[in-house]
């Protein structure tokens, strides 16, 4: 028996009519000339959807166990969960399923090595500074050090926008010299009130050049620029915490700040660093003063509501520790 003729779109809209009206096939059949499989394919008609492309290669189960796996172990590549899952597609295909259920590859933050030791301190640290008045943190002297090299970044990655094969070519290649060239250490401070005195370490940074430090060039600024009560910050660096350090503040009288160690993102002048840091790649000095001179200049010109804003933004610091339960912030 052939295949029954498929019955035009106006024809079908006649056959639902008319059984509508409460008509029988047979009468159907009579008024169009149509057979009764003709009649019931045109009542079972639906319009499909249209579909375009190529079948998809991978079924919803195994797109859920691949998501299930990049979830549980979020450092893996796409090499490694085809094999782990013993898949036939492709990594492309791989990385497609988990950018479809937003997870894409992502560049991962790096942030210091904190223990549970270092959790709980900064946990404890955030409790009880997060309802500090502002008033209070303008009180406070941040202190660090930081190393500023020559050929540096900006801080941030960088991209360059080139055509396929060409990415020897000059004018899009990010020139490099190995361990980044000359570079400089440097003390510095600051508060809410102003930048201290930045100054460049000579030598190797100890506890005897440290406290000369803190005997010649913080100590005067601070006499004259900081409030009567003010409280010294600095990290847990052992020179920092040698008992020479400590018997100075304590023959100087100077209250210090107990500070979470591994905690770069609750001081402010970090940020002031990558201030520092994206200056020099801007300015592009050519040797090891030209570099001094530029990092001396751009901090004297870090504008009042940049440190300002900086320090009013401690509260927000502790709220992000207790948020992320102790963890790394976005600071």
């Amino acid at each position: 028996m052939g295949r029954s003729r498929h019955c035009s779109e106006d024809e079908r809209f006649l056959i639902k009519k008319l059984i509508k009206e409460g008509k029988t096939y047979k009468e159907v059949q009579k008024i169009i000339g149509c057979s009764a499989k003709m009649i019931s394919n045109a009542l079972k008609w639906e319009q499909k959807t249209e579909k375009r492309g190529r079948k998809r290669k991978t079924t919803p189960r195994m797109d859920r166990r691949i998501a299930k796996l990049a979830k549980t172990q979020p450092m893996m590549g796409s090499k490694r969960i085809k094999q782990d899952l013993q898949l036939t597609v492709s990594t492309v295909t791989i990385r497609r399923r988990l950018t479809e259920v937003n997870l894409p590859a992502r560049s991962p933050r790096k942030v210091p090595l904190l223990r549970k030791r270092h959790v709980q301190k900064r946990l404890q640290f955030a409790k009880e500074h997060i309802d500090w008045p502002e008033k209070k943190w303008h009180n406070i002297l941040w202190t660090d050090e930081s190393k500023i090299v020559l050929f540096g970044s900006k801080g941030h990655r960088q991209y360059v926008r080139r055509p396929a094969n060409t990415e020897f070519k000059p004018q899009y290649s990010l020139k490099t010299i190995k361990h980044g060239g000359a570079s400089i250490m440097i003390w510095g401070c600051f508060s809410y009130y102003g930048v201290g005195p930045i100054h460049r370490i000579q030598g190797i940074m100890d506890q005897f050049q440290y406290i000369r430090i803190l005997e010649e060039v913080m100590l005067p600024y601070a006499e004259e620029e900081m409030p009567l009560r003010w409280t010294f910050q600095q990290d847990n660096d052992p020179k920092h915490t040698s008992k020479r350090a400590k018997a100075w503040f304590q023959m100087n009288k100077i209250q210090l700040m107990e500070w979470p160690a591994q905690s770069p993102d609750l001081n402010p002048i970090e940020n002031l660093w990558a201030d520092i840091k994206s200056a020099v790649h801007e300015a592009k000095p050519r040797n090891a003063e030209e570099l001094w001179n530029t990092v001396q200049l751009s901090w004297a010109a870090i504008p009042v509501e940049r440190r300002q804003k900086l320090v009013d933004s401690m509260h927000h610091r502790c709220v992000a520790v207790i948020g992320n339960r102790g963890f790394a912030t976005k600071y």
